[in-house]
């Protein structure tokens, strides 16, 4: 039986800080330069659609393996 080696979770955790900062910092960027706050809103919102199913999906394999260990 092979061993097969799980991705680590806190990889998917800092993959979705780095994707949220940067539509955060985009948003923020398109704010300024057109003084419309619906930008600032959209970058938020695109923010959590896009990383919500990463912290989910770590969140998932964190409980995983605290339940495998014991």
């Amino acid at each position: 039986m092979a061993l097969v080696e799980r991705p680590d979770p806190k990889k998917k955790l800092i993959m979705a800080a780095i994707i949220d900062a940067l539509l955060v910092g985009a948003g923020g960027v398109v704010y300024l330069m057109t003084n419309s706050a619906i930008w600032f809103m959209m970058a938020l919102v695109a923010g959590a659609v896009i990383s919500a199913p990463l912290l989910l999906a770590a969140a998932r394999e964190m409980k995983e393996q605290n339940n495998a260990s014991g």
